[in-house]
């Protein structure tokens, strides 16, 4: 005989749903959909799945509005109102979007049943305070990420910041660790990064290193995919201009070719691969990547104007293997150099003594700011060695030059002549007797050529420095090794006929230099020293 379930009570539902977020958003939180109607807030897939697997330090790559700032402002709210004595966080990057996010979570807290919230008692200044029976206080906080400390003078339940690719430099990184510092210490704490691309940044290196394991935040990734209630409306749209467009003709499996079968074989529907080819009428296929991407490789590769190809670089970056430890070395390294191994000094293959290798060498001033930089390559194009540091001087770097060059079976280097260049030069030559360098040659006052050590940069030999080293990268001559040099060529670009780095990131184009004099050594393909072995 089948025992009758016993009803729950009124108190007893109620408990049951405070402690479950998904039936206390269900039953208690309303929002306006994209199409403009109230409804009650029922979790999508994406942000069930985001609950359900969330750690304490979270980031989230993602195409555009699929809810996650919703989700969070909601469960701010949630444990505003279930979790007495707690703060919790929002910060975006600028005031409009701040605002807004304000709004929202009026709208939600003014849309629940009375009896079931505490009672507010302050809803300006972009602060919602609320006070439960006992007179404890709870409070959701909305903030924009400017250029002051962040998190400072709170303690925070719960942190999300939203669209941190689009922050500034200082809020970041230095903002996002005082805010990792102002986290609550109890198992239950979050914090919540999502953002779409924004180029090769401070978010993308976070991202990334979460996405390799190399970071205590665990990575999410949401492609525009994904959802398929999300744009429902614009997909009839779509339907039905693509059967315009094409005479009558629908897309099929059997007709997907091209880009369109590699959307099917990720995951897209047909009614979403027609939407996407609407959407190309009005947008570029970069900016499409950027807001609507499909894989996570999609969403960097053109977010950023780079003189290199993008796709092939991060291809290469995510496809990388580690340098050699210490002990895998077949040849001991110089006392000189042990100092700098593993932190300035990267060895990536073992060579044979009858190899010869070619290198470049950029030189700065040891002052923190630029790298002195050297990348050395073996005769197959295979990068072997590469070293790069921004406080060594001048005098130490010579003699590293010296040291590492000749590890290297006298590898024959070419050095920029620019600036600190040519002392660096005359030390090799005079000081330590380093016989294997590049000579270039140039015109002198009476219109004769003749030969001078290193390679002077100016805006022309720049230009062919760099288009010989895209070249050869692209189409496969050569190997890079170095994932220093892969970030810099991901933000290398050429603004107004002149090429570099985007500062504002934090990196030089000091390895990219070093790495394209490197090429030139090789192209010259002399060796002005005898090889045994």
């Amino acid at each position: 005989m089948s025992k009758t379930k016993k009803k729950l009570t009124k108190g007893q539902k109620l408990k049951k749903i405070r402690s479950n977020f998904e039936l206390w958003c269900l039953n208690f939180i309303k929002i306006v959909d994209n199409r403009g109607d109230v409804i009650s807030f029922k979790l999508n897939a994406q942000q069930k799945h985001l609950f359900q697997n969330m750690d304490k330090y979270n980031i989230i790559l993602k195409s555009r509005q699929l809810g996650f700032t919703t989700y969070s402002i909601a469960y701010c709210l949630y444990v505003a109102c279930t979790q007495p004595n707690t703060t919790s966080l929002i910060l975006s990057y600028n005031i409009e979007s701040t605002q807004e996010t304000f709004e929202r979570l009026k709208f939600m807290y003014n849309n629940m049943p009375e009896e079931y919230k505490p009672k507010e008692i302050r809803n300006n200044k972009y602060e919602l305070m609320l006070e439960f029976p006992d007179k404890s206080i709870s409070r959701v906080v909305v903030k924009v990420a400017g250029k002051k400390p962040l998190g400072r003078g709170f303690t925070c339940q719960y942190i999300h910041c939203s669209e941190l690719a689009f922050w500034g430099d200082f809020a970041a990184t230095k903002g996002l660790m005082g805010l990792e510092q102002s986290l609550a210490k109890n198992m239950d704490s979050k914090i919540v990064i999502e953002s779409t691309a924004n180029g090769f940044n401070s978010y993308w290196e976070l991202y990334t290193n979460a996405k390799k394991g190399n970071s205590k935040y665990k990575a999410f990734f949401f492609p525009f995919w994904q959802n398929r209630n999300q744009f429902r409306d614009e997909y009839d749209i779509a339907e039905k201009w693509y059967y315009d467009t094409n005479k009558g003709e629908r897309l099929s499996k059997d007709t997907c070719f091209g880009y369109h079968k590699e959307l099917l074989d990720l995951g897209a529907n047909l009614r979403q691969i027609m939407w996407y080819d609407w959407k190309l009428q009005d947008m570029s296929t970069e900016e499409m990547y950027q807001e609507y991407p499909a894989t996570e490789e999609q969403a960097f590769v053109s977010t950023q104007k780079s003189v290199f190809d993008s796709s092939i670089v991060l291809e290469r970056y995510n496809n990388l293997m580690p340098p050699l430890k210490e002990k895998e070395l077949e040849v001991e390294l110089p006392k000189l150099l042990k100092q700098y191994f593993g932190k300035s000094l990267f060895i990536y293959k073992n060579i044979k003594a009858d190899v010869r290798c070619y290198g470049g060498v950029d030189c700065a001033g040891g002052t923190g700011a630029d790298y002195s930089a050297i990348s050395i390559y073996d005769n197959d194009g295979e990068q072997v060695c590469s070293f790069y540091n921004n406080k060594i001087p001048l005098y130490r770097f010579a003699r590293v030059i010296d040291v590492l060059g000749k590890y290297f079976n006298y590898a024959f280097l070419a050095v920029e002549r620019n600036s600190y260049g040519l002392p660096l030069i005359e030390r090799l030559r005079n000081d330590y007797g380093y016989l294997n360098l590049y000579k270039q040659k140039v015109f002198n006052q009476y219109g004769r050529r003749k030969l001078q050590l290193g390679f002077l940069t100016t805006n022309t030999t720049k230009s062919i420095l760099i288009a010989d080293f895209k070249e050869q990268f692209e189409v496969g001559l050569i190997n890079i090794n170095c994932k220093q040099t892969l970030e810099e060529m991901q933000i290398f670009v050429e603004d107004k006929g002149k090429l570099g780095n985007e500062r504002k990131t934090g990196y030089t184009d000091d390895n990219v230099i070093a790495n394209a004099l490197a090429i030139q050594a090789m192209k010259t393909g002399k060796y002005y020293v005898s090889l045994g072995g």
